[in-house]
């Protein structure tokens, strides 16, 4: 129980926003701002270090930073778009691991980035995997980068849980019509 004497930023402190603020402040996520000049900005994303690095820095290869840009791109959609349709977002397999996939696939190759919800239209990114590399939704690589995800958001996060729901606008809003979730066969 909290002293009474708390004052409201303790409050505002001890809630899931505080912690991403203070993730922030700690450099351990990075809020995705838009680049173009008077976007409106729909919904908040924090992206977890590792995929920051990335989107911030150029490899040198010219192919894989043109890629990354085209990433950092579709990123964005979350945050200026009013609406987000299932192919450009999606509740993974099992639906209580409330794991969500960002699919980057105008270019090849094609890139999931994962992440979970901790509140309504915020997504915090926690790590990617190239497309390729990850073989049919069962496979292991699947399970082993849907377990990476959680394993980042308790790293970040613990004892908060994200939310849970297969319903998108329970967790983003400007759903269109469409399946955002797949339950097993």
């Amino acid at each position: 129980m909290l002293p009474c004497d708390c004052g409201r930023e303790r409050l505002t402190y001890m809630s899931i926003q505080g912690e991403i603020l203070d993730r922030v402040a700690r450099q351990m996520l990075f809020p995705l701002i838009p680049k173009a000049a008077g976007a409106i900005i729909r919904r908040a994303m924090f992206v977890e270090e590792r995929l920051w690095n990335a989107l911030i820095s150029p490899e040198g290869d010219v192919d894989w930073d043109d890629r990354i840009g085209r990433l950092r791109a579709d990123l964005e959609v979350f945050v200026i778009e009013e609406y987000l349709d299932p192919k450009y977002l999606f509740l993974l397999y099992p639906a209580h691991d409330a794991v969500w996939e960002i699919r980057s696939v105008r270019d090849e190759p094609s890139i999931r980035v994962l992440g979970l919800f901790p509140e309504l239209d915020i997504f915090v990114s926690t790590n990617y995997a190239l497309r390729e590399d990850l073989g049919g939704w069962q496979s292991r690589e699947w399970k082993l980068v849907k377990r990476a995800a959680k394993a980042a958001w308790r790293r970040l996060f613990d004892p908060y849980k994200p939310k849970l729901s297969t319903i998108p606008s329970d967790v983003f809003s400007g759903a269109t019509n469409g399946n955002y979730y797949k339950a097993r066969a």
